[in-house]
């Protein structure tokens, strides 16, 4: 009897260890903040669409430094935004044993700054790629896991726009693929309604008229290999019979007053976008020599695109140029916008 419990008691340990192991190499999350997804599943958080497509070894050389996880991230609302204004927060690569989080080292957190700081339009997309480095990689230790975390506790306390879902973290599993409708699902974003033009067409709403005259690189005339940006030459005339400026604040009492500019936004061929206000300046429209704009003033300017990682072969294809027309149109005795107030412009045609 005595050995029969003592068998009994060895086979359960066994069994408690087995069922251990399969947890320990799991790239499950059991928590009430994630969802689960595979590589090529889109994840919605009802601010972020982020998908992994691809992950790679990063080399310094010959010798393998580390991990590089290819991410595309969507904006899922209507609205700008960028990751930081949801709180988020470092990104963990689960391995076969231990992790590798992404701010371990300086080119890790700059890789996730290019994304947690970057301006999406509303509904833009930006790819690139997450690198995890280790100065003790082990090859062999192979990635199983990619977790991407928000702060849902201080967002709640902010005037922010909020998650939908209590699940607002993301997690991969990088063993599996999705495929047929669960790679599908969740992959849209909202169109942003706007007026259509092409290079070289005046666009109005009834407050600025613009228009986009060139596009070229930056520094002007560099070769792909030396270029860092794009310059997009612009002209904006002030199409009212008032003075206004382009911000929420008002000049000389009432002579000048708001109109609620907000952004520009470069799109590139891969679906890629950059705000104006990645740049040192931001939008260059404020410079206007003298600041206020009376009636028929115009300005030129070329507003300056950067992004990390740059990439020169991935050619613009599209202007967004926004404006807050709910605010606008809301003040009293002042100009309003026509709607759809926004310009989405096409690089590739010509008027």
């Amino acid at each position: 009897m005595r050995k029969l419990f003592v068998w009994s008691v060895v086979c359960l340990f066994a069994a408690v260890m087995v069922s251990l192991a399969a947890l320990g190499g799991s790239t499950s999350r059991a928590d009430n903040l994630t969802q689960e997804g595979c590589m090529n599943q889109w994840l919605f958080n009802g601010l972020w669409r982020v998908d992994v497509t691809a992950v790679e070894p990063y080399m310094n050389g010959s010798q393998q430094t580390g991990w590089q996880v290819t991410e595309v991230w969507r904006n899922g609302t209507n609205g700008q935004l960028s990751p930081s204004d949801s709180q988020i927060q470092d990104q963990t690569l689960e391995l076969g044993s231990g992790a590798i989080t992404a701010k371990e080292s300086s080119i890790g957190a700059l890789s996730m700054g290019s994304v947690g700081n970057n301006s999406f339009a509303p509904a833009g997309q930006y790819t690139y790629k997450q690198i995890f480095y280790s100065n003790t990689l082990d090859p062999s230790n192979k990635p199983k896991g990619l977790l991407i975390t928000f702060n849902g506790t201080v967002l709640a306390q902010l005037n922010k726009p909020h998650f939908s879902t209590p699940k607002y973290n993301f997690h991969f599993n990088l063993g599996c693929v999705a495929t047929g409708a669960a790679a599908q699902a969740q992959g849209g974003s909202n169109q942003v309604a706007a007026t259509d033009g092409c290079l070289n067409q005046w666009m109005s709403n009834g407050i600025w008229k613009m228009r986009v005259t060139a596009i070229g690189p930056n520094p002007v005339g560099a070769a792909p290999k030396d270029q860092f940006g794009w310059l997009v030459t612009q002209t904006w005339v002030n199409a009212t019979n008032r003075g206004i400026l382009t911000d929420g604040l008002n000049d000389q009492g009432t002579k000048f007053v708001q109109t609620h500019v907000t952004d520009e936004f470069l799109v590139t061929q891969s679906g890629n976008n950059a705000s104006s206000a990645n740049a040192v300046g931001g939008l260059r429209l404020t410079n206007k020599p003298g600041y206020d704009w009376p009636p028929g003033s115009d300005y030129t300017f070329s507003q300056l695109f950067v992004w990390s990682p740059f990439d020169a072969t991935d050619a613009p294809v599209r202007l967004l140029v926004t404006f807050d027309d709910k605010t606008q149109n809301a003040l009293p005795g002042l100009p309003h916008y026509k709607k759809p107030a926004d310009f989405r412009i096409d690089l590739t045609c010509t008027k």
